[in-house]
């Protein structure tokens, strides 16, 4: 039987991190998010819409703010330029350190965190008013 290779230097969510930090994709979302909110601003007749809309917009534009962070991935992105690797156990190279790996974890968790906190605040009084029929 053989043991699957994992690399300590590359962060399982790395594949999903390096889409989400698409250019193109970031782009059209905060084109689609504005249309959107014009659209039910228009057709509710409440530009409250448009704001909450926007909130998706403001998600889009930290995450292309953060991209060049997670180029590399969320490990790699983290390592000191210049420094020697040294050997895993597997005797693969590692690139980073355990202090460098905890902090891209805490990264993700904070863009986790951002972008939960940012619909809440667009969208928490919708979400409450149709879970507690308020």
């Amino acid at each position: 039987m053989k043991i699957p290779h994992h690399n300590l230097d590359e962060h399982h969510l790395d594949h999903t991190i390096k889409l989400l930090f698409k250019r193109s994709l970031l782009l059209s979302i905060s084109s689609i998010a504005i249309m959107m909110g014009i659209y039910f601003s228009l057709t509710k007749n409440d530009w409250s819409w448009l704001n909450r809309f926007g909130s998706l917009t403001i998600v889009s534009g930290f995450f292309l703010t953060m991209s060049p962070i997670f180029s590399n991935g969320i490990y790699k992105s983290q390592s000191g330029a210049g420094r020697f690797s040294s050997l895993n156990s597997d005797k693969s190279l590692e690139t980073t350190t355990s202090q460098e790996r905890k902090n891209g974890d805490d990264i993700a968790m904070g863009i986790l965190i951002t972008t939960i906190g940012t619909i809440i605040n667009g969208f928490g009084d919708v979400i409450a008013k149709s879970l507690f029929k308020l």
